[in-house]
């Protein structure tokens, strides 16, 4: 029974870091997303006229 215990409790570790690995990777990517949209916008407004900008913003 002890080993049982120990082995429960070594899979819920691993389940709670593979958990919080995967949380952390999807706010990573949620921000990377954010900023390349924004530096998206900001290559726009240079690469074309400023008519262009002016309707994007």
């Amino acid at each position: 029974m002890d080993i049982l215990a120990r082995r429960l409790t070594i899979i819920s570790l691993l389940m709670v870091v593979f958990a919080m690995t995967l949380a952390a990777a999807v706010g990573a990517d949620t921000e990377r997303r954010r900023q390349s949209t924004y530096l998206g916008s900001l290559t726009d407004c240079t690469a074309h006229t400023a008519q262009y900008c002016q309707a994007k913003l």
